[in-house]
């Protein structure tokens, strides 16, 4: 290899973005691709005309450095880093043109560590040391360490709503400025992720979710409250036992984090102890959703009617009422004799108030208290009791924009005072949202949701619970994007009756409000979003339709792309365009120019037990009301999925949404490389017996065909496989005294990225018919781990998988898989 090397000159200009202007006496430098500064090349400082050379020692390698320019301040401090590579660029390197927006130069809220965020990171994915807590196959140094920020924004709490397994977050935007532009421009995301552990470390429960931001001048005045939620698909196990688990959340701008130990720069982490809700029981089916109901239900004997029916399936209630205060345990028994026994309603001097709101009941419990009304002292609050949160306490509310969705976060605090363990009916706590729209006409009723909760004796505390409630009418009220639609939100948590109006005083709860913004029916985030395909983000998807590596089981590579897709692929996103009636799904391959529309049905929750399909009509046309609605009763439907079949190769995917007219007006594309083959198990050309991706030999290279093996006669154990895209082998052996389930006997060295015998193809040099390679030895059958004892017949299983992202469906619920096949081979040992 020649390595002499000669000097090239770059030359340019620096200018302001607003006019043009040049900008005089600034330095600029060559960085290199982790944006270290590159040795040997000195900075030059920008003349009257903006103008600026660079000196550079051109290596004649096959490869050059990556190189970009970077504009220091006259303080040296960095306020520009150019995006585009500037020796692969096309062009001349002497018409190189710097343009820096005015803000680096003049504005003394300029942040460059915030302006210049995506570009720094998509170049150096560990600038600030997002990484550092993970070892990466090939380090990435970190050039300026920065960690939780939360200037701009902070996650505030997390928490699940246990009716519906989904996990919610509520964060708060904190200043007016720093989110990438005003409302009615693309501005910047914010991503929260979520992971639990369920005893084995954090592992990550779907995609990240986002929320767009702006910069709004309503943060002035305080904080704006955002949130967002996930469906989660837990496993579901017996009342007996309380399932509880922690739960990570990660909140980043502007790029999403891509594993439990991600550290963002701007954002921070929260954790929190949750319970997963035990498998429905009978009496719950029968009894039905009453999420609607939640007035109706407080001040009924609904829980009677449950309380009967549970009795036929257990004896009595476990209700630990130690240490409980005696308007704990008589509370519910008091309100249904006096709805302002504890003045939640009003004072005795405004006790019109109180009947103002009893009034305002449903006409079913009005009847019920209608012979009380006639005297004017039932309503007199007998024992005052405001605000107590000893038990519960509502911790933040906020607005998930891009679903119309109110959520709030509930702490519950103590062991018991919840009316019975997990087997038992236990109470309720109950969540109402007041919207303040800010015409003239104060708070309004838009809804109320509750979840059960339960004496659950633990040593973690509190448990984190939430509820959300989809405002449907919201759209109607959404303004331009030249108008920012902030409104005012009130969350009352009452426990064990729902609150009755605004102004309501809970016995055991508190108030929380917070501003939210609407988003707007204009500008330029009114489109349609392909947000994730089979579970992916867009963002974690190369141009080649490539999904992020995994580093590990848990994390994402910050470089590598290496993972296709398979099988049903599905998309979710948005359609946030106001004229918009239908959308669609189409697809082509990537070396052909016409576009094919996907026919395939979509599932959706229908009832408890129930599945629906939607057909699309015969142009693929899906509407988006009935998304909508879908939506709503499943939160993680997606927008529309396609069996790929056997289709193997790049494609590109295409969201479509049209008018009342079924006239196309938007899309949005993604590219997917597909693979839809089996991993392949190749033949032995040294066996005398057929053998398929796995057989046995002994010390000497062959293979017994009817002979045994004996005492610690070594059994080597050899492959021979390969796929386009191969992951990982296991092993296992079984028969004789051996457990049916086999024992595991795959050797430390079994995945595609890990060397050795194994690439990403499977077996180095893998052939039909092939010699294979030693996979793992068995030195003595006797011996631990697989004590085996006995004269008999043993097999091994092998199975190979590959690194696809195959979707599926189990009812309306999307899960994912991988390709895999599995071989055997069977030998006959004796002691």
């Amino acid at each position: 290899m020649v390595k002499s090397s000669s000097k090239q000159m770059l030359y340019g200009k620096v200018s302001s973005k607003k006019d043009g202007s040049s900008l005089e006496g600034l330095a600029v430098e060559l960085v290199d691709g982790n944006l270290l500064k590159m040795k040997g090349v000195k900075p030059a400082i920008t003349d009257k005309q903006g103008r600026f050379s660079l000196a550079v020692e051109s290596s004649k390698k096959e490869s050059e450095p990556k190189g970009y320019l970077q504009v220091l301040n006259k303080d040296g401090a960095p306020i520009f880093v150019s995006d585009s590579e500037i020796f692969s660029k096309g062009g001349a390197l002497d018409q190189i043109e710097l343009v820096v927006p005015d803000e680096a130069i003049q504005a003394a809220s300029y942040d460059f560590s915030r302006f210049q965020f995506k570009s720094l990171v998509s170049i150096n994915p560990n600038y600030f040391g997002a990484f550092e807590k993970l070892k990466l196959p090939i380090k990435i140094p970190v050039i300026q360490p920065k960690k939780g920020d939360t200037k701009y924004e902070e996650l505030e709490c997390i928490g699940l709503y246990t009716e519906t397994d989904e996990l919610e977050a509520v964060f708060k935007v904190k200043l007016p400025y720093g989110y990438g532009g005003e409302l009615c421009g693309s501005g910047s995301k914010e991503f929260i992720a979520f992971y639990v552990d369920y005893g084995s470390g954090f592992e990550p429960v779907g995609p990240a979710v986002s929320v767009s931001a702006h910069n709004l001048g309503a943060a002035r005045k305080g904080p704006l409250c955002y949130a967002v939620k996930q469906v989660v698909d837990f496993e579901k196990k017996s009342c007996k036992t309380p399932y509880l688990v922690k739960v990570r959340a990660i909140l980043s701008w502007n790029t999403p984090p891509m594993g439990p130990h991600y550290v963002p720069t701007w954002g921070n982490v929260k954790e929190a102890w949750v319970q997963i809700n035990p498998s429905k029981k009978a009496w719950e089916i029968l009894t039905g959703d009453f999420k609607e109901l939640s007035l109706v239900k407080s001040y009924s004997d609904l829980q009677h009617l449950k309380k009967e029916l549970l009795e036929k399936v257990k004896g009595s209630l476990d209700y630990n009422k130690k240490d409980l205060e005696e308007d704990r345990v008589d509370f519910k028994e008091n309100i249904l004799k006096n709805p302002n026994y504890y003045a939640g309603m009003a004072d005795e001097n405004e006790i019109q108030n109180a009947y103002d709101q009893v009034h305002m009941l449903p006409p079913e419990i009005l009847e019920k208290f209608k012979p009380k009304l006639i005297d004017p002292k039932w309503l007199f609050p007998i024992k005052p009791l405001k605000y107590n949160t000893s038990f519960e306490e509502l911790s933040c509310v906020g607005l998930f924009p891009e679903q119309n969705t109110l959520e709030a976060v509930v702490a519950v605090k103590r062991q018991n005072g919840y009316k019975g363990n997990l087997c038992s009916l236990g109470s309720e706590e109950y969540v109402a949202f007041y919207v303040d729209w800010g015409d003239g006409l104060g708070y309004r009723h838009e809804g109320t949701r509750f979840f059960k909760v339960h004496d659950i004796p633990r040593n973690v505390n509190p448990l984190m619970y939430a509820v959300n409630l989809r405002v449907d009418d919201m759209d109607r009220k959404s303004k331009s994007c030249k108008v920012e639609n902030i409104i005012k939100v009130r969350a009352i948590l009452s426990w064990e009756v729902a609150p009755t109006g605004p102004n309501y005083r809970p016995a055991w709860g508190n108030v929380k409000e917070c501003r939210v913004q609407v988003r707007t029916y204009d500008g330029a985030n009114n489109n349609c979003e392909i947000q994730h395909v089979n579970k992916v983000l867009v963002e974690d998807i190369n141009s080649d339709g490539y999904a992020r590596k995994y580093i590990n089981g848990t994390t994402l590579s910050p470089n590598l792309f290496d993972r296709p897709f398979g099988h049903i692929v599905a998309i979710w996103g948005h359609i946030n365009v106001p004229t918009s009636k239908y959308f669609r799904m189409l697809f082509r391959k990537e070396s052909e120019s016409s576009w094919t529309v996907v026919e395939d049905g979509r599932r959706y929750k229908q009832g408890l037990f129930t599945i629906g399909l939607r057909v699309p009509d015969e142009n693929g046309w899906f509407r988006i009301d009935e998304y909508n609605n879908d939506l709503g009763n499943y939160s993680d439907t997606p927008l529309a999925n396609w069996d790929s079949e056997s289709r193997t190769g790049k494609y590109r995917l295409r969201l479509e949404c049209a008018d009342a007219s079924k006239t196309p007006i938007q899309s949005c594309e993604v590219s997917v490389f597909l693979d839809n083959k089996n991993p392949e198990h190749y033949g032995f050309t040294d066996s005398p017996i057929p053998q398929l991706g796995l057989t046995v030999k002994n010390s000497a290279g062959e293979v017994k065909e009817c002979g045994k093996y004996k005492g610690a006669e070594k059994v080597l154990v050899y492959g021979n496989f390969k796929d386009d895209h191969f992951n990982a082998f296991s092993l296992e052996i079984f028969g004789g005294n051996l457990p049916s389930a086999g024992i595991k006997i795959t050797p430390a060295v079994n995945r595609y990225d890990e060397g050795g015998k194994l690439d990403s193809n499977g077996i180095v040099g893998a052939s039909d018919p092939g010699k294979g390679k030693l996979l793992t030895t068995i030195d003595n059958m006797a011996a631990d781990p697989i004590n085996a004892n006995v004269d008999c017949a043993y097999g091994i299983r092998m199975v190979t998988s590959d690194r696809a992202i195959l979707g599926s469906f189990s009812g309306y619920v999307f899960r994912r898989s991988s390709h895999s096949k599995a071989s055997y081979v069977t030998f006959n040992w004796a002691p």
